[in-house]
C-alpha cells in the first residue's frame, strides 16, 4: 500500500521538473540574440572626397594635406533608439570621438573626421571604429602618407 501513495508523488515531481526544464529553455530562448537581430553595418567607403551623399577619390591612402577623411556606410536592421559611437585613431591615440541615432530601420551615413584647426591631417597610420551597445562592430585603416 505505501507503493501506490509514493507512485503519484514521483509522478508529480517528474511532471513539474519537466515543467520547469522546458520553461526555462523558453526563457533562454526569448532572451537571446540571433545574429539577424543585430545593426548590420555594410558598404563601408573612406575617402577624402565628398559628393551628395557619395564618396568619391582614394579609399584607403591619401596624400599629406588632405583636411577631412569621410566614412560612408549603409546601415540596416536599426531599431528605434540605436545609437552608435564613431572613434578616430591615428597609431593607436584617439582623436575624436562622438555618439549619434540612427533612425530605424536603414539608411547611409557619413560621418567625418577634421581638426578643430583646420590645420591638414597628419601623416601616420588612422583607424576609424564604430561600436553599438558598447561592442566594436567595425573596424578600418587608412593611410596618409
Amino acid at each position: 500500500m505505501a507503493k501506490k501513495k509514493k507512485k503519484p508523488f514521483v509522478l508529480l515531481v517528474i511532471f513539474f521538473a519537466t515543467v520547469l526544464l522546458l520553461l526555462s529553455f523558453w526563457v533562454i530562448h526569448q532572451n537571446s540574440n540571433k545574429p539577424s537581430d543585430f545593426l548590420m553595418i555594410y558598404d563601408v567607403v573612406i575617402s577624402t572626397e565628398v559628393h551628395d551623399m557619395r564618396i568619391t577619390g582614394p579609399v584607403s591612402r591619401f596624400p599629406f594635406g588632405s583636411r577631412q577623411v569621410c566614412m560612408r556606410f549603409n546601415y540596416s536592421k536599426a531599431t528605434e533608439g540605436t545609437e552608435i559611437r564613431i572613434l578616430w585613431f591615428m597609431e593607436d591615440k584617439l582623436l575624436q570621438s562622438d555618439s549619434y541615432d540612427l533612425p530605424a530601420p536603414a539608411g547611409a551615413k557619413i560621418y567625418c573626421l577634421i581638426l578643430e584647426t583646420g590645420h591638414p591631417l597628419p601623416r601616420g597610420s588612422y583607424s576609424v571604429g564604430i561600436l553599438n551597445n558598447a561592442e566594436r562592430i567595425s573596424d578600418f585603416r587608412f593611410e596618409i602618407y
